[in-house]
């Protein structure tokens, strides 16, 4: 027994196996967040050890030592906390930066022709409307070209027709005739041949 083709819902399950896709676009994507979040942290945290090493210099000097020790300790956390930010920054720019990836190759793949490719996200992708408008376009433009050959060929069968009743080429009146006709149906032969629907 055969094997049945995947199934639109099988083909959207495949797992991409490298994080960075779009090193250039992700990095970019990461540097923000992480920026983000070290400004909100350095502004915050600074505001914090500024209020709290005032009050304990002011309130009880002995302190000090143990507060210094607690602030040292927060900029370790501070350093740990911002590597985990900018390593799962990646992972959810991976989530746009994959499809765009992928409309980028699709994009490359509908540009030779093939008026039969779509284009495939992953399940949980971001940009699945941007897929079914894609998608939608692209079975628009496969419609018009599918038409466009149905005319042509239609067109090609009557110049032919035309031509066969033509006098042969000992004729004065038919020769020319004749040739152009020829030529005309070889360029409608290959008019939509460029184009895979």
């Amino acid at each position: 027994m055969s094997a049945l083709p995947p199934t639109a819902t099988q083909t959207q399950r495949f797992q991409r196996r490298t994080v960075l896709v779009k090193r250039h676009l992700q990095l970019k994507y990461a540097a923000i967040v992480f920026a983000s979040v070290l400004f909100t942290a350095l502004i915050v945290g600074g505001d914090v050890a500024y209020t709290m090493v005032r009050f304990i210099s002011r309130e009880n000097p002995s302190l000090m030592p143990d507060a210094l020790d607690l602030l040292r300790f927060g900029v370790v956390k501070l350093a740990l906390f911002m590597g985990i930010m900018f390593v799962l920054s990646l992972f959810v720019s991976h989530r746009i930066a994959g499809p765009i990836y992928r409309f980028e190759r699709s994009t490359q793949t509908i540009a030779t022709g093939d008026l039969t490719h779509r284009v495939s996200l992953r399940t949980g992708d971001d940009l699945m409307e941007l897929q079914d408008e894609m998608n939608a376009m692209v079975s628009a433009l496969q419609r018009l070209v599918q038409k466009d050959r149905t005319l042509a060929e239609h067109l090609l069968s009557r110049v032919e027709a035309l031509t066969a009743r033509l006098p042969e080429h000992g004729s004065a009146d038919g020769g020319p005739v004749r040739e152009e006709l020829k030529a005309l149906c070889a360029e409608l032969k290959h008019l939509t041949q460029g184009f895979k629907v």
